[in-house]
């Protein structure tokens, strides 16, 4: 199976952000990187009404694949949600898939905490691997978890976070 490791945290704490950032530092260090973004609530809408996409959908295709010369984009209608191991062989041939959510499953997790929306302790079931901070956080955040064998990193500091999912995933699995 592919390695892969999920980044969970709340709402707009930069999930987004640290997976680009980790998408480009992995990068330069030669692996080559996928993405599947979970959506619980069905908010991300991709295919715009009226395209010929959205179009296809709407009369009743199960499937439909958008293919150009240089990418090749997937809308296919479930009975029930997908875990993304189901998912992975869509990603082509890659080293490693970032999950953006999936906070639920038991998967190896990035978790991007912040001292004005969390809880004193991370849930013992998430398998969190990291702990990602703001820097003006960071006395708070060592205080908190210093009795943790959790790392920690500044969201500052992506290649540190990089070099540390390579050694994490990339090179024990």
């Amino acid at each position: 199976m592919i390695p892969f490791v999920s980044v969970i945290g709340r709402g707009n704490t930069g999930k987004t952000t640290l997976i680009r950032k980790l998408i480009r530092e992995l990068g330069q260090l030669s692996y080559r990187v996928a993405v599947i973004k979970h959506d619980p609530d069905d908010h991300g809408e991709v295919d715009r009404e009226g395209s010929d996409t959205w179009v296809f959908r709407k009369e009743g295709s199960h499937a439909v694949i958008l293919a150009s010369p240089s990418k090749v984009t997937l809308f296919r209608t479930t009975e029930n949600e997908q875990l993304p191991e189901e998912l992975f062989p869509l990603c082509g041939n890659v080293d490693l898939i970032i999950l953006e959510g999936y906070k639920k499953r038991d998967y190896p997790k990035i978790f991007l905490w912040t001292g004005k929306r969390e809880e004193l302790n991370i849930d013992p079931n998430w398998n969190v691997i990291a702990v990602i901070y703001a820097q003006e956080e960071e006395q708070e955040v060592m205080k908190r978890f210093k009795e943790t064998a959790i790392p920690l990193f500044c969201r500052d500091d992506s290649m540190g976070i990089a070099r540390f999912v390579e050694r994490f995933i990339l090179q024990e699995r």
